[in-house]
């Protein structure tokens, strides 16, 4: 791999030994951070220019469902609900393997577009083989890095194996993951590691539980912890939260956690239901936490937990959540979470929180509320050259006034001018690399075009059914 320069920026390197550098270089060399700096020797090096820019490490996107990358929108106007019925219990199953790829390509494409470069994808659509294999490939494909999360986790396949009747469909939601979903985990390791064949480990294979799983008994939930246990899963991340029965706060995290589950790297999303014991254990335990604030305040699930979290000495980050829902913009969402805790903490005294709470949820603290905080989330020499370059309007915004600020309040995908994923530049003078965007365009059209064909002969009284009564 070649040696690149970024140049005379305003580097926040967000690690704490080095801090903050007005005018200052990034040497990479081989896919890392060799030297950060004033006037570094360029030795032939490509040379990004940054001056007047801002250079941040590449965000970190804690929990996102890639494969629904080409239906922007579709879900913004529903409520919790209605979205599980009609994307989780519907759209979903509609997708095909080339589909499903597209989907994961877009994700992550559009990640790599808003200067994301580490992403959880909690890839739940696991309708069959095929598409779960194709899902892999698209987020591979993207080029962003971070873990894609098999999801063991049932979902309708309306095409090969449609349900039934509503009780069909709720059991198949419902029950313990098939069996299957075991063999499928053990060939998407194989699938990762010819993708990755110079092992670089750009994209990592982990395990996300199903959607029941926290609200499961315990006699029931063990056996299914012990089986990802036994794959071997190196990462898992679930939807996961507490939940009241006739007034009584119900959580199994504790004794999960003291019984010696979730004993490595983990992030649960949402958590919007827990109590301050059950952040307490999240704290204890290291398990990251997961915030996804446009998601969360627009469907009504609760208080955003990231900083009560971060306060206890816990890790948090911030997660796109659905890009059904909204577009991926880690900076609109840093910013929409701020501006949350500054109005819930009330009054007009004192200091709000500041912005630069906000970034370190989408880099340093994010990358070690996903496990990777040895390697990404900071410009640190030694680490991987994951780096955001943002190139702020100078008519509404100056990389000198306060970059933190600038970043959070100012700037948004428009302004990310460079983006490199493991040294490799994804994005340079605004534009994606080495992709056709407007055939990508066409091609998402068709495929939505495609999804909302088939979805339209589904038995909507089937969908209906099977969720009655659970929301």
């Amino acid at each position: 791999m070649k040696t690149i320069l970024v140049r005379g920026g305003h580097v926040l390197t967000m690690d704490p030994g080095l801090g903050d550098l007005p005018e200052a270089d990034v040497l990479v060399r081989d896919g890392r951070i060799v030297d950060v700096g004033p006037r570094l020797p360029a030795g032939g090096a490509e040379i990004v220019e940054a001056g007047g820019r801002i250079v941040v490490p590449g965000f970190v996107d804690t929990h996102q469902h890639s494969w629904q990358g080409f239906l922007q929108g579709l879900a913004t106007d529903w409520s919790f609900p209605r979205y599980m019925r009609q994307v989780r219990g519907g759209y979903g199953g509609c997708l095909g393997p080339d589909e499903a790829y597209l989907g994961s390509l877009l994700g992550g494409l559009e990640s790599i577009n808003a200067g994301v470069t580490t992403v959880v994808d909690h890839a739940h659509l696991q309708t069959s083989a095929a598409v779960g294999d194709a899902l892999l490939r698209g987020l591979w494909d993207s080029g962003i890095g971070g873990w894609f999360a098999y999801a063991l986790q049932n979902a309708p396949d309306w095409q090969h194996a449609a349900p039934t009747g509503p009780d069909a469909l709720n059991d198949l939601l419902t029950r313990t993951p098939d069996p299957d979903h075991d063999t499928r985990f053990h060939a998407a390791r194989t699938t990762l590691a010819a993708l990755d064949d110079t092992g670089t480990g750009r994209l990592r294979l982990g395990v996300a539980l199903p959607e029941t799983a926290a609200y499961l008994p315990l006699d029931l939930v063990r056996p299914l912890l012990d089986r990802v246990r036994s794959l071997g899963a190196e990462f898992i991340t679930a939807h996961w939260n507490a939940a009241l029965h006739t007034g009584q706060y119900v959580s199994t995290l504790a004794p999960l956690v003291d019984e010696g589950y979730f004993a490595g790297p983990t992030v649960l999303s949402h958590c919007n239901q827990f109590d301050d014991d059950d952040l307490d254990v999240m704290a204890r335990a290291r398990i990251g936490l997961a915030t996804t604030p446009s998601t969360e305040g627009g469907m009504a699930l609760g208080p955003y937990l990231a900083r009560r979290l971060v306060e206890r000495g816990g890790a948090a980050g911030i997660g796109l959540d659905s890009s059904c829902y909204t577009r991926s913009d880690l900076l609109a969402e840093a910013r929409a979470l701020l501006l949350a805790e500054r109005r819930a903490a009330g009054g007009v005294t004192g200091e709000p929180l500041p912005a630069r709470a906000a970034l370190e949820l989408l880099t340093s603290t994010g990358a070690r509320a996903a496990g990777l905080h040895a390697e990404r989330g900071t410009l640190t020499p030694g680490k991987r050259a994951d780096i955001t370059v943002v190139a702020p309007d100078p008519l509404r915004a100056r990389a000198t006034t306060d970059p933190a600020v600038t970043l959070v309040f100012y700037t948004g995908p428009s302004d990310i001018e460079t983006v490199l994923v493991d040294g490799v530049p994804r994005k340079r003078a605004g534009k994606l690399v080495g992709v056709d965007t407007k055939s990508l365009a066409a091609r998402a059209d068709q495929a939505l075009h495609t999804v909302r064909t088939r979805y339209a002969t589904l038995p909507q009284e089937v969908i209906a059914g099977a969720w009655q009564g659970m929301f």
